[in-house]
């Protein structure tokens, strides 16, 4: 499949080098508003340097793209790429805005095209296993999940747009959060209720939360709780734990590994754990880009495989991206108002 990549930045480095990974994928393209990054991608592949985005959308051997530009320009690239036909694939989030997300997602509709959301989470081998843990029943009926996620904060940014809440539509839960809203939803199940609380009071950030708090119940009465934060001072981690009426299983990053408790018939406790030590030592050897690019190159596989089969294995589509934006507005809405928001059903 031939891609195209519009924004050469961090993120788009890491997707070039997944996609040189990728077996029957080839860049074709590249665009940034920095020549000079286009250029050192460029020089590890064939990949065409283009002036402008639609220098590069009007390339008929392109069948995709791929958007890593600032979330501004989600929407005005992404709806160009459908117009001239393109399968787009997002990074998150989708947009900075819910009516933004919207407006994307009808697009995609209406050129009948492919729009995906670069939720890599997704594919941490600990997430697939807790997945694959709940739907088989291992830990019963699913009750309630507990999420947290947290890095040490502006420190860890590249760019001051990366914590500015004009640009990313939020702050906490806009960044490291809304990769747990979204594996929370794809675990829950269909969230309609959301309640939460915002706080900036340690890094004093305007109107941009450092740490954010929130509770997702689903039609059947499964609760979520959530927790995203700039300011874990241990450093990076990020878990889920998810209970059922037959034990409860969890997934940890980092390092990678999970933890699987069951009630035996005697009452008590078989406690299991899986650990990934060949994450760990390619991590060790090459840093934790090497998981986001694994994570990529599995995320575009299926990517390619939607695209051209209909099949996407577990990746998120833009109504995942769309939903993702819509709880973590309507957890700022809640903190704002003091009271649960109740979405839609669309």
């Amino acid at each position: 499949m031939d891609f195209g990549l519009i924004g050469a930045g961090r993120i788009g480095n890491l997707r070039a080098n997944a996609l040189s990974q990728l077996p029957g994928a080839k860049l074709v393209a590249i665009s940034d508003l920095d020549p000079r990054r286009s250029e050192q991608i460029a020089r590890s592949s064939s990949a065409k340097i283009c002036r402008s985005v639609n220098e590069l959308l009007v390339l008929n051997e392109i069948e995709a793209v791929i958007v890593s530009t600032p979330p501004p320009d989600h929407e005005a690239t992404v709806l160009a790429a459908l117009a001239a036909s393109k399968h787009v694939l997002c990074e998150k989030p989708l947009s900075n805005s819910v009516a933004a997300c919207e407006r994307m997602v009808q697009g995609a509709a209406k050129a009948d095209k492919i729009l995906t959301t670069g939720f890599n989470h997704r594919y941490f081998p600990a997430v697939r296993f807790l997945k694959k843990t709940i739907d088989e029943g291992e830990i019963g009926r699913l009750n309630h999940i507990r999420a947290f996620a947290g890095h040490e904060g502006l420190s860890q940014f590249g760019a001051a747009w990366e914590y500015d809440k004009k640009v990313i539509g939020g702050g906490a839960l806009m960044d490291v959060g809304l990769h747990l809203i979204d594996l929370t939803t794809y675990l829950l199940g269909d969230v309609r209720e959301v309640s939460g609380v915002t706080s900036n009071r340690i890094l004093n950030l305007s109107e941009t939360e450092d740490n954010a708090f929130a509770l997702l119940r689903n039609t059947s009465g499964a609760v979520a709780s959530l927790h995203a934060s700039w300011t874990e001072w241990k450093g990076y981690h990020f878990y889920i734990e998810a209970y059922g009426d037959k034990g409860m299983a969890k997934m940890f990053y980092g390092p990678m590994m999970n933890m699987v408790v069951t009630k035996q018939p005697n009452n008590k406790r078989r406690r299991r754990f899986r650990f990934y030590p060949m994450v760990t030592i390619r991590e060790k050897l090459f840093g934790w880009q090497s998981t986001v690019i694994e994570t990529f190159r599995q995320e575009l596989s299926d990517f390619a495989n939607l695209c051209r089969v209909g099949r996407g294995g577990c990746i998120a589509d833009g109504r995942a991206g769309l939903r993702a934006v819509a709880i973590a507005n309507a957890v700022y809405d809640s903190s704002s108002h003091g009271r649960p928001i109740t979405l839609s059903e669309s």
